[in-house]
């Protein structure tokens, strides 16, 4: 059998994708193939972080017997569960939302019992989702949604080593946005900041994971292993739906679940 040929990117015939229908729930992805498709969370009380969500702007959204919530340019899978950590003291300090008009969002969330975090400004203002899973609230008056994904801020000792990783692996490029120098992929910003101390991987916390959406994803993990990377969890196959997925941890303790389905989701 002819050897395989590692490549430092995702960036294989297969996955360069046409862009999605406008209706499509995720974004269309870059070079690399990529998109950022969804995030994944375990919570204590599964009704307190629906309620959290839907009072933020969520809305349920389906693939088969999966149920999501969904939001502009991401999708959050939740389960019930007895996580160790909320997202502080891990890699992935906080997640990042724009809001069209913040003192709006603000007054909803109000509402069901969410105040703001002290140190609010006129337009940006965190807030605690439950198992203390921190949001940041940034507003854009141009955002044609009342909210929309934005960005993920990644705790690491090597900032420019992760840079390098993430634009490697999964084509993200970096840029300035709104002031702040990020790893952008289509559906999220990463905010790489310098640790000041350790940092717990994100694993079993109520952020487990991100979400990573390309096509072809069994050839993405093919590739992936022959270029040195270990997996956490093999290629597998949904039997009841359309969705197939493999996991592995980045090199600072992020885990990323790489998926293939989840773009049919409007």
């Amino acid at each position: 059998m002819k050897k395989r040929t590692p490549r430092p990117a995702l960036l294989l015939p297969a996955l360069l994708l046409t862009a999605l229908p406008a209706l499509a729930q995720l974004p269309p992805p870059n070079a690399a193939g990529v998109s950022a498709g969804h995030d994944i969370f375990t919570f204590h009380d599964m009704d307190a972080a629906n309620k959290f969500w839907n009072a933020l702007g969520g809305a349920p959204a389906e693939l088969g017997p999966l149920k999501m919530t969904k939001f502009p340019g991401v999708l959050f899978l939740m389960r019930k569960g007895d996580p160790k950590g909320g997202t502080e003291g891990s890699t992935i300090e906080y997640i990042g939302f724009k809001v069209r008009n913040l003192a709006d969002t603000l007054a909803k969330l109000q509402a069901a019992g969410i105040v703001p975090l002290p140190g609010k400004t006129a337009k940006q203002a965190f807030v605690m989702a439950p198992d203390d899973v921190k949001v940041r609230l940034t507003q854009d008056r141009s955002l044609p949604t009342p909210i929309a994904a934005d960005m993920i801020k990644m705790v690491v000792p090597d900032v420019a080593a992760a840079q390098a990783w993430y634009a490697k692996w999964f084509g993200a490029k970096l840029v300035r946005h709104d002031g702040e120098k990020v790893g952008e992929i289509p559906g999220v910003n990463i905010l790489f900041a310098k640790a000041d101390g350790p940092v717990a991987g994100t694993k079993g916390r109520a952020f487990d994971r991100i979400g990573l959406e390309v096509h072809d994803v069994q050839d993405v993990c093919k590739n992936l292993e022959a270029s040195g990377i270990k997996l956490d969890g093999a290629y597998r196959k949904a039997t009841s739906m359309n969705l197939a997925v493999c996991v592995l941890t980045d090199p600072w303790g992020t885990y990323i679940e790489i998926s293939e389905g989840l773009a049919a989701v409007k």
